[in-house]
C-alpha cells in the first residue's frame, strides 16, 4: 500500500513546497504571491487558490507548515499575512479532511543543515547535500519541513535524510 504524501509549506510572499511521500523523492518548488503592497484580500485570494490547487492535484495525507515567526517583520501587514497564510491553511485543510501540523523553524534548521540558527545559504546548502537542487531558500526550507514530517509520521524512510548518511556530522 502506497504511504500517503506529505506537502511542507514555508509560508511567506515567496511559498516554498514540498511534497512526496515518505518513500519517494519529492518535488519542490517556489510560487510568488501578489507584491508586499498588494491588498491583503488580494494576497489571500491567491494563496487560497494556489492552495487548493495543490491539495486538489497532489491530494496529501498531510500538510506541515513552519510555524510563522512574526517577531521583528516590521510592520503589522507582514504579520497579518503571515498569520492570514496560516489561518488559511488550517481552513483548507479542515474542509478538505486533510491533516494539519506545523513546526518550528529553528528545530527544522537544527535536523537539516545541523544548526537551530542556518541561514538561507546553510539551508540551501543542506539541501544539495541531499542530492536536491532549489532554486532558492524557500524550497529548500520546504524540503527540510518536509523531511522533518517524514521522521515524524514515517520515521523508517527517514534514515536516507540523517545528516550522518549525507557526509556531516549530525549535531
Amino acid at each position: 500500500m502506497a504511504l500517503p504524501k506529505i506537502l511542507a509549506l514555508d509560508l511567506a510572499t515567496r511559498i516554498g513546497w514540498a511534497v512526496g511521500a515518505p518513500d519517494e523523492e519529492p518535488v519542490y518548488g517556489t510560487h510568488p504571491l501578489p507584491s508586499a503592497s498588494a491588498s491583503l484580500g488580494r494576497f489571500g485570494d491567491a494563496y487560497d487558490q494556489w492552495l487548493l490547487d495543490r491539495l486538489t492535484f497532489f491530494q496529501p495525507g498531510l500538510v506541515i507548515f513552519e510555524a510563522p515567526f512574526v517577531s521583528g517583520t516590521g510592520n503589522a501587514n507582514t504579520a497579518r499575512k503571515l498569520m492570514g497564510l496560516c489561518w488559511q491553511t488550517e481552513i483548507a485543510c479542515y474542509r478538505r479532511e486533510t491533516r494539519c501540523l506545523e513546526h518550528n523553524n529553528s528545530s527544522v534548521k537544527a535536523a537539516f543543515a545541523g544548526n537551530g540558527r542556518a541561514d538561507k545559504d546553510e539551508m540551501v546548502a543542506a539541501a544539495k547535500r541531499r542530492g536536491w537542487n532549489p532554486k532558492d531558500d524557500n524550497a529548500a526550507d520546504a524540503l527540510g519541513l518536509w523531511c522533518c514530517a517524514v521522521r515524524t509520521v514515517a520515521p523508517k524512510h527517514a534514515e536516507r535524510f540523517n545528516l550522518r548518511v549525507v557526509g556531516r556530522k549530525a549535531a
